[in-house]
């Protein structure tokens, strides 16, 4: 005796957990998608957007600390 579960007629138990041909994954249907900012501001008119941060430069002493490692580093690999 067999049991019949909904749904597996002709195609036994691999019919229930195969994906089925009509489910197709789904295109965003939006030509242009929106972003962080554009979407805060679609909820808040006054949203601000956020704005590129340029690096700092680095200071005297970062560059003498980086010149001297640089400096190590040429003696720990140069042939003797």
């Amino acid at each position: 005796m067999t049991i019949s579960l909904p749904g597996s007629s002709k195609k036994g138990l691999t019919g229930l957990f195969k994906r089925k041909a009509d489910q197709k994954s789904a295109s965003p249907t939006a030509k242009r998608q929106l972003g962080g900012n554009d979407i805060a501001k679609l909820f808040d008119k006054k949203a601000r957007t956020a704005k590129a941060v340029k690096p700092a430069k680095l200071s005297d002493t970062e560059i003498n600390a980086s010149e001297q490692l640089s400096n190590l580093r040429g003696a720990l690999y140069s042939d003797k």
